[in-house]
């Protein structure tokens, strides 16, 4: 299929009314990935109004150029394009403030996270009693997939000291996979450092109060 002919799976019909949820994607060189990524995304939200927003920080392979030509053919994709910047803290908070949709999520690009838990953690952050909503490895039903030796022991090191730092029993409060209500960001987002890697670390940490935290487990697939 040629690029200008990009389109995505639709099993929710195209996007007639406001979007409820916004999902947020960060990119860099995840060409090959959007277009099995969106597919996946718009299946598990049958049914419910949403958007993609894909930020890239200027790919070399043309990521921002295959997305605004997928998002051509459907309305419910955005695309933001940085130039001369990078950093995932800023391109999630970027991509969260250029919507108007009350719910906002954070997804990797490489399919490592599980799409299908987005109804589940949106149903929960619409209940009201929490107010973000966490897709976590290190609870119980959770798992880090293949993850072994080294690379597990550094991520739980890494799990460790976050958890140290927030003074809070999160089980991943380094997880890039999570949900939020727009009222959260727009009390933050002024107040966060916007550096580094782990942005969920900096959204507990500067909040004004700490925030009602809930986590839901999945397991990570293998990066595509």
């Amino acid at each position: 299929m040629s690029e200008d002919r990009e389109t995505m799976a639709d099993p929710g019909g195209v996007r007639e009314s406001a979007p409820v949820l916004a999902v947020v994607v960060p990119t860099y060189r995840e060409r090959d990935n959007l277009r099995p990524l969106t597919e996946a995304i718009a299946t598990a939200l049958a049914g419910i109004p949403f958007e993609i927003v894909i930020v890239d920080d200027d790919s070399p392979d043309g990521t921002a150029a295959r997305a605004r030509s997928m998002a051509q053919a459907d309305p419910r994709i955005r695309v933001i394009q940085r130039l001369h910047r990078r950093g995932l803290a800023t391109a999630c908070i970027e991509g969260m403030l250029a919507t108007a949709a009350p719910y906002l999520a954070v997804i990797d690009a490489d399919m490592q996270h599980d799409e299908r838990l987005l109804p589940e953690m949106l149903r929960t952050l619409r209940e009201g009693t929490c107010d973000i909503v966490i897709g976590s490895r290190y609870i119980e039903g959770g798992g880090t997939g293949t993850w072994a030796g080294e690379r597990l022991r550094i991520s739980r090191l890494g799990t460790l000291v976050a958890q140290m730092v927030l003074r809070r029993p999160i089980g991943d409060p380094l997880s890039g996979f999570f949900m939020l209500g727009r009222g959260l960001l727009d009390r933050t987002a002024r107040r966060m450092s916007s550096s580094g890697f782990k942005i969920l670390v900096d959204l507990l940490l500067s909040a004004e109060t700490p925030p009602r935290v809930l986590e839901l487990p999945y397991t990570m697939r293998c990066r595509e």
